[in-house]
């Protein structure tokens, strides 16, 4: 049984959680950066493309993860604990890829693929933009409710359980 994840799930995992910060953090920090990208048109560009980045990368993640197995670090913990932990990760994954589908249902105009590619908008009805829309600025909430919760319940095994549960994630100290 392994007791960390590979090198190539550390990093996916870490370029994950930066994409998902810097994508997140993007609307609310319009007034600081709308100027800097030329635009609140460019600043969206840039949202979308890291969304669609991200749900590429996630499709990846579970690919690799498939391959690769991941370690039972929590073997002997209670079972509410496990499945708790879990069913976290079901959806911390479901809405890494639910919110940029999401985004681009909701779009009435191409998205421009980091300014290199045009994705033109989906053929949905009105009422499916509407729902999809209220979906993501909805969803935006519980997704950073679970990775608050992720990040704490790693630190809680960290430095309470005294585990290795963070180090697991963690590269490798040369």
């Amino acid at each position: 049984m392994k007791d960390r994840y590979s090198g190539t799930q550390i990093a996916l995992h870490w370029l994950s959680a930066v994409l998902v910060i810097c994508t997140l953090s993007l609307p609310y920090a319009q007034d600081l950066v709308t100027d800097l990208l030329g635009g609140t048109g460019n600043l969206f560009t840039l949202h979308k493309s890291l969304g669609l980045s991200i749900l590429l990368l996630t499709l990846l993640r579970l690919l690799v993860r498939a391959r690769q197995g991941a370690p039972q670090l929590l073997a002997r913990s209670a079972n509410w604990q496990r499945r708790a932990a879990g069913l976290a990760h079901v959806l911390l994954y479901l809405l890494l890829m639910a919110m940029p589908m999401s985004g681009l249902l909701f779009g009435k105009r191409p998205v421009e693929l980091f300014w290199l590619v045009s994705i033109d908008p989906l053929p949905v009805s009105d009422a499916t933009r509407a729902l999809a829309r209220q979906f993501h600025l909805t969803a935006k909430y519980l997704l950073f409710a679970l990775i608050l919760g992720h990040a704490c319940m790693a630190l809680w095994h960290h430095y309470r359980l005294h585990d290795s549960v963070l180090r697991a994630m963690l590269p490798r100290r040369s």
